[in-house]
């Protein structure tokens, strides 16, 4: 159930920030957020009140054990079509860091992170960008490149918008970049994304641009 409800949403945006431990420090951090951004920042307690049209939804480490936060982003992944997950609140080189593979998860905030950095964070997050540490960008990065493939992928039929799209994610556009440029709005792109992400059979914005690297033969 939401306890807080920022008065000063813009352009229907929403920001739903997860706590199990609900407290009036949270309550106030979902309203900065809100007055920050210019949009709505709601709390809430249980995964399964969340509303299904939100643009980010912020999970809180802060007294969650690995095993319930593993549920609530498993539990995210399967309920939300098109969310952006990111952790708050996470320890320094703990488990909690492993939750960056699920490909919901696109954002992670440290205990110490600054207002500043926050809201700097989250208007990445917002724009379809990552924000995660250099350090497990690094790692993660080690962990999953390899060298493109020779093997000709299969045939997907893709809409001449969702082929502009693609290259646009190549030249490392961001939601907000892609609107302008299509002239559409950012939730007619975050669907053609969706759309395309399934027909291509990737999870996210890297492996999307790793995709379209390899298709020489991509024409509109």
């Amino acid at each position: 159930m939401s306890i807080l409800e920022s008065d000063t949403a813009e352009q229907g945006q929403h920001i739903v920030l997860f706590s199990a431990n609900s407290s009036l420090q949270t309550g106030l951090l979902a309203k900065l957020i809100g007055e920050e951004l210019k949009l709505e920042c709601s709390v809430h307690r249980e995964i399964d009140s969340v509303p299904s049209n939100i643009d980010i939804l912020l999970i809180d480490c802060n007294g969650q054990d690995l095993e319930a936060l593993s549920d609530s982003v498993r539990k995210t992944q399967n309920s939300f079509d098109n969310v952006t997950a990111a952790l708050l609140n996470a320890e320094y080189e703990s488990e909690q860091e492993t939750l960056l593979d699920w490909p919901c998860v696109s954002g992670l905030f440290y205990v110490d992170s600054e207002q500043e950095q926050l809201i700097r964070g989250l208007k990445c997050l917002l724009e379809g960008d990552f924000w995660v540490p250099r350090r497990l960008l690094h790692t993660f990065l080690d962990k999953n490149r390899k060298a493109p493939s020779n093997i000709k992928r299969p045939n997907v039929k893709l809409t001449k918008r969702e082929k502009q799209i693609l290259k646009l994610i190549k030249d490392g556009a961001t939601n907000a970049d892609i609107s302008e440029a299509l002239s559409v709005s950012e939730h007619t792109v975050k669907s053609h994304l969706y759309n395309v992400y399934k027909k291509i059979g990737v999870r996210n914005r890297l492996e999307a641009s790793n995709w379209v690297r390899d298709m020489d033969d991509l024409e509109d």
